[in-house]
């Protein structure tokens, strides 16, 4: 069965429970309530025959038809009144037979009248009052107030009715179009845009739908890419390696020339082979799965810089390192190490003189700035350099610096190409834990 249905004969099926619970609380409550005040009714009846009779005697009672016809004005309900087990007075002698008829059949009596009785004496002479209603006429009023119940109940589940529809269109029409929009992704894998307005849950799981498609698109788009660059920087150095192998076996290169040829692009081989399953893996890898501790960012860039050292002075190149204060960073070393050390290779590559480190610490942030007075990065560039196998005007490509962002997503921390006065600046944040000097107080304190 369709939402819609679902959603309407749902409501019908609330509508018709809710009436039917309505009509039967309305009857119990209805006929208890006329019930008492019948009942309440009659005992005042009761109270003012037995006033209004005590004031005569015997004798003036039996002979006196103004005193009963007083009675009757007094009373609503059928009264009869007995003497020494014999009926002295009534004013429904059939309902008497009908009494006398069914004596001693009370559950019979019960079903059918409600009694109020009462004991009075007339100058010396003792009376039993009894006041008799039929229960029929509550049952008449309950039917009234029934039908008058219906009629209005069924107008209302009319006008029920009709909201419900008007509210089960607002609800499935969105839904329909959720459902048409995910089906038109599948066939297109197209990005939808958020056309539902609806300001509730609906709108916002459209709105998790197009951002989810449009991750999927981007992966798609990214994976796609991926695998066309991969192909074709593995390509290159093959064709080289090929290229002299077939010129070597046709005596076309030495032997000495073919070997540093083929050795280099073996070793560019390597490299990018490394780096793809290094960067797969990095992916693969969960949150969980890196060795995360606290570490002293001090000690440890300190501890990178003398690493570094002998590879920047190799390109007779100036190393700098200014740290701010110390503070704990909770890290994986070793994923940390390679994505510096990845920015430092870069930095090499390209710096004229000098290359420095630097940090910052504001607002529960460390900024590492990694600077070098290399040629700066084309604007257009800047926003793709960490993009797998971006190639930018330089012609230079590879996933260094993809490697570099995924390790710093890992770490709740962002990475950032910069052109600053004199060079670039990669500028690597990360959140830290607190001071060193603050941490070691704490310990002290516990010890």
């Amino acid at each position: 069965m369709r939402l819609d249905r679902k959603l309407f004969w749902s409501y019908i099926v609330i509508i018709l429970i809710a009436i039917s619970t309505s009509f039967t609380l309305f009857t119990v409550a209805s006929n208890q309530f006329l019930t008492y005040r019948l009942m309440d009714s009659m005992k005042k009846e009761l109270d003012l025959i037995k006033e209004n009779l005590m004031i005569y005697n015997t004798d003036y009672f039996h002979s006196g038809p103004v005193i009963r016809d007083h009675i009757m004005q007094l009373v609503q309900s059928n009264l009869i009144i007995i003497q020494d087990n014999t009926l002295a007075f009534t004013n429904s002698q059939d309902l008497y037979d009908e009494l006398q008829a069914h004596k001693g059949d009370s559950s019979y009596l019960n079903k059918h009248y409600l009694t109020v009785s009462g004991e009075t004496n007339i100058g010396y002479t003792k009376f039993d009052i009894i006041l008799v209603s039929e229960k029929g006429m509550i049952s008449e009023l309950n039917q009234l107030n029934l039908s008058i119940l219906f009629i209005t109940s069924l107008v209302s589940m009319l006008i029920a009715a009709f909201f419900g529809v008007y509210v089960q269109n607002n609800i499935s029409r969105p839904i329909h179009l959720l459902k048409n929009k995910v089906r038109g992704f599948q066939e297109s894998m197209e990005a939808p845009e958020v056309t539902i307005y609806t300001g509730d849950e609906i709108q916002e799981l459209d709105e998790d739908i197009v951002r989810m498609a449009t991750s999927i698109v981007n992966n798609d788009r990214k994976r796609k890419a991926f695998f066309e660059n991969t192909s074709h920087e593995l390509k290159t150095p093959l064709m080289n390696i090929r290229g002299y192998a077939e010129g070597l076996k046709d005596g076309i290169f030495s032997i000495d020339e073919a070997a540093e040829v083929i050795a280099q692009e073996s070793e560019s081989l390597r490299t990018l082979v490394e780096s793809i399953l290094y960067l797969s893996k990095l992916e693969d890898a969960t949150h969980d799965r890196y060795q995360l501790q606290l570490v002293d960012l001090n000690q440890f860039l300190d501890g990178f810089y003398h690493k570094m050292a002998g590879l920047v002075a190799d390109k007779n190149l100036e190393f700098q390192l200014n740290l701010d204060k110390s503070v704990q960073v909770k890290m994986d070393d070793d994923k940390m190490i390679r994505a510096l050390s990845n920015i430092i290779t870069n930095a090499v590559r390209y710096a004229k003189t000098v290359i420095s480190i630097e940090t910052i610490v504001e607002n529960n942030v460390v900024e590492i700035r990694l600077f070098n007075d290399g040629a700066q990065i084309a604007e257009a560039d800047l926003p793709y350099l960490f993009d797998r196998f971006y190639k930018g005007d330089k012609g230079q490509s590879g996933l260094g610096l993809a490697i570099v962002q995924s390790i710093m997503t890992t770490h709740h921390g962002t990475v950032e190409a910069l052109n600053v006065e004199g060079g670039v600046c990669m500028s690597v944040k990360l959140p830290y834990v607190a001071s060193s000097s603050k941490r070691r107080l704490n310990e002290m304190k516990k010890g």
